[in-house]
């Protein structure tokens, strides 16, 4: 059976972080490993780790000075070595079949490709705040370009796409799982898979668009992709550097980056370079491009 590895980073998660490491060991999936990288923390985080360690053969803990989350994942991508790689957050609780899924859905792939599911939001106490959102997202290179639909710890990738990434570690990635929805969207596959087999915390500064008020999705959504500005355009930048030759692709990655002065701002504004999911943020998106806000 084909081994998958599961890349955790942590960083003072002392709180959830024996949930999260419970859920993973009852994996109906058998042939995992969980390697966890410590980004530096300072509460029980390590003792809780090296406790698991102890007990679990299969458990390996990396003790590292603090680099931030996604340096700390691309660092878990370079130590990687297995047939399937996961990413997993510190705080979550992921349901019993969620690695089997994304394995048998992978093994149809020749090509290299990526798994994400859908989640289901809790709070602080492991109630649901948001139950699974059935409407099934459509993954692409014009969405990936300008928003990344496939969570990081949602996500199961092949040794092809995982290859693929480990010959370039970006410098300019503005998260690690919207680096890799990239990459797969430009040269292989990705599968996103509506039913949900995640349960995805929302707690302090994580809350992530879970408002179901339109004003207050609007709010979320021009705050976060402004403070992205300039870090979007460099992600793009650093990708059309290292990857090319996908015509059609490559010149649409172009026409995106050239976006950042007048009149391609306006250009891009009503073209079907870009993507995003929901109405109310491809309007916000067509925008902000107008006023170069996006890039």
């Amino acid at each position: 059976m084909k081994k998958v590895q599961i890349l955790m980073s942590t960083y003072n998660g002392q709180t959830y972080l024996k949930k999260q490491i419970e859920s993973i060991l009852a994996q109906t999936y058998p042939n995992i490993e969980l390697i966890i990288r410590d980004d530096g923390s300072k509460d029980r985080t390590v003792e809780i780790l090296k406790e698991y360690e102890q007990r679990y053969e299969n458990i390996n803990v990396v003790l590292e000075k603090n680099i931030g989350v996604t340096a700390s994942f691309f660092s878990l991508i370079e130590k990687s070595n297995s047939d399937y790689i996961a990413f997993a957050d510190q705080d979550d609780i992921w349901l019993p079949q969620k690695i089997e899924v994304a394995v048998q859905k992978l093994e149809k792939r020749e090509k290299p490709a990526l798994y994400a599911c859908n989640k289901v939001l809790i709070d602080k106490n492991d109630d649901i705040i948001k139950e699974n959102n059935k409407r099934e997202k459509q993954p692409s290179f014009s969405n990936a370009l300008v928003e990344s639909i496939c969570t990081g710890c949602t996500i199961v990738m092949n040794k092809r796409l995982v290859d693929l990434i480990k010959g370039h570690i970006p410098d300019q990635a503005v998260l690690h799982d919207w680096w890799c929805y990239l990459l797969s969207a430009y040269i292989g596959d990705v599968i996103y898979d509506k039913e949900a087999y995640i349960w995805y915390r929302q707690h302090g500064g994580n809350v992530v668009g879970a408002s179901d008020h339109i004003w207050g999705k609007i709010k979320y959504n021009v705050k976060y992709i402004l403070k992205n500005r300039g870090k979007l355009g460099k992600q793009l930048n650093e990708f059309h550097a290292v990857y090319y030759g996908e015509e059609k692709k490559d010149k649409q990655l172009q026409r995106v980056i050239a976006a950042d002065k007048f009149p391609n701002s306006l250009k891009i504004a009503f073209s079907k370079d870009v993507r995003r999911q929901n109405i109310v943020d491809e309007v916000i998106m067509r925008v902000l491009f107008v006023f170069h806000l996006m890039l």
